[in-house]
């Protein structure tokens, strides 16, 4: 690890040898310190052409004190550490850098890969906080899992967890100290507002000043009263009385015939299929116009076309809940990711 060579007011940031977002991480913290009043980032594109989204500094703050409470690190400021593996231009690296800038904390920083190297930080006493996407946890788990030994939370986001993963987890959970928290937010809100502790939790829990609400469409709408901020979003919720349940995108959803087919509800149960049948392929549940239905539930695999698309789409339909199994099979040659491992769903 190469220290910081400058003083930035103590601010203390390491870097992998390699690390190549350096000049903007050095200039975030100039713009921080001068007293910016706000910061541009870009939405992950994952449902079209990124878009640039300001934040105020206030709203900053407020998610910076609103996750330091939730995650309990009140911790004397110079003795939390912190591991930055996501790209520091968008939401998760950013927000990272800017609690430790806010905070006083240690951070270092590696580049973003899907395949994270942890080598370097294997041997330090203890890591408080790490902010991994669902892919880069996948990873860490199949590799390094006495990693986790030396960490104390673990914040889960960018795309949903799997239950391979969650089941993952909750293994994890038996063996270590480690907290494992799913995140939900966007860009607009400056990260997470809501977070899910795996092992602890059933549905997202809103943080302290967040209300919540849902328009006729199910889809959900945020407040934070204190900052005047309401953002209305493309996410179906199911609400309870201790959270909320997230369905999946209004943009993803696949009228059929009048019946609403959650994408993000089908998958976990299409790959259980797939794996009973001992097929690997990397797929996504799409859509596509229909004269009959209005809208066709399509499964998209990645490949090439083999001779399993008739047995398939019968397994598909003899196991999943009546009239919600894909009526079609497209292949294509390679599947579409966000920096985070979020599919993108391209009109098929």
């Amino acid at each position: 690890m190469k220290e910081n060579s400058q003083n930035l007011t103590h601010f203390r940031a390491s870097y992998d040898p390699d690390f190549k977002e350096k000049a903007f991480v050095e200039k975030t913290i100039a713009a921080w310190q001068q007293g910016c009043k706000a910061f541009t980032l870009y939405t992950s594109g994952s449902t079209g052409t990124p878009k640039s989204i300001v934040l105020s500094r206030a709203l900053l703050e407020w998610s910076i004190k609103n996750t330091q409470l939730s995650l309990g690190l009140t911790e004397a400021q110079n003795q939390i550490y912190v591991l930055c593996c996501l790209p520091v231009q968008k939401t998760g690296g950013f927000m990272q850098l800017i609690r430790a800038l806010h905070l006083n904390w240690h951070i270092h920083f590696t580049n973003p890969t899907s395949k994270p190297n942890l080598d370097l930080l294997m041997g330090h006493q203890q890591i408080d906080l790490v902010s991994l996407t669902p892919m880069q946890l996948e990873y860490v788990i199949q590799n390094t899992v006495d990693y986790f030994q030396n960490i104390k939370h673990v914040l889960i986001g960018g795309a949903a967890i799997s239950s391979t993963l969650n089941s993952q987890i909750y293994q994890l959970r038996s063996t270590s100290k480690t907290l494992f928290w799913e995140t939900y937010g966007m860009t607009e809100t400056a990260s997470h507002i809501a977070l899910r502790q795996i092992g602890k939790d059933t549905y997202f829990k809103p943080q302290k000043g967040v209300r919540l609400s849902t328009d006729a469409n199910e889809q959900l709408i945020i407040s934070i009263p204190e900052l005047n901020i309401i953002v209305g979003t493309n996410d179906v919720v199911e609400k309870h009385t201790d959270g909320f349940a997230l369905l999946g995108r209004t943009d993803d959803v696949i009228n059929s015939g009048g019946l609403k087919l959650h994408p993000a509800m089908l998958e976990p149960q299409i790959k259980k299929v797939l794996n009973g049948l001992g097929i690997t392929y990397n797929f996504y549940l799409g859509k596509q116009m229909d004269k009959i239905f209005g809208e066709m539930a399509v499964l998209v695999l990645e490949g090439k076309r083999g001779l399993i698309d008739d047995q398939l789409l019968m397994t598909l339909k003899e196991q999943l809940p009546p009239y919600q199994h894909p009526k079609k099979i497209v292949w294509v040659e390679k599947i579409s990711y966000t920096d985070t491992g979020k599919v993108k769903r391209l009109p098929l």
